[in-house]
């Protein structure tokens, strides 16, 4: 059986806060994303889903829309490079393998969300970075994206 593989997403709104979803009642604060269905690139599935999760529309961040490359008299597509992937091997309660890779990148929307889907999403929000930082879900991620997440601020923090 092959490894399933996700993708996940800091997305940063016009204040800074990033979006955070829980797919479940009590369950942990987790980064937007989902599972890459055959034929897409990491890209279309991180755009897909926060469409259909969120119908939200977002950016990658470091993407130059002005450069072009081109191979064999053709353009190319560029695609934003993820900031981080990492494999996690694990089974859940009933023994279900539920191993996977999963790549995270950041993005940046205007857009408000107005709506949800229902069947994926119990419940969001949009938190500030100390909130996130402060945040100790028992998942196996979250150690992860709070390094990650350290890490893409640290810049700002220096120059305070």
């Amino acid at each position: 059986m092959s490894q399933k593989t996700v993708v996940r997403a800091f997305v940063f709104n016009q204040n800074g806060e990033v979006l955070m979803t829980r797919h479940k009642e009590n369950a942990p604060w987790v980064l937007p994303g989902g599972h890459v269905e055959a034929g897409e690139t990491l890209n279309e599935a991180m755009n897909r889903e926060l469409q259909e999760e969120f119908s939200l529309e977002a950016r990658f961040f470091d993407i130059d829309t002005e450069e072009i490359l081109h191979h064999k008299g053709k353009k190319l597509i560029q695609f934003a490079l993820p900031i981080a992937n990492y494999e996690l091997k694990y089974t859940d309660e009933k023994w279900k393998d539920k191993s996977r890779t999963e790549y995270i990148f950041l993005m940046e929307t205007d857009e408000e969300i107005e709506e949800t889907q229902v069947e994926e999403i119990f419940e969001y929000g949009w938190f500030e970075v100390d909130e996130i930082l402060g945040m100790k879900p028992n998942i196996e991620t979250w150690d992860f994206y709070i390094e990650m997440l350290d890490r893409i601020m640290g810049d700002e923090g220096d120059d305070e």
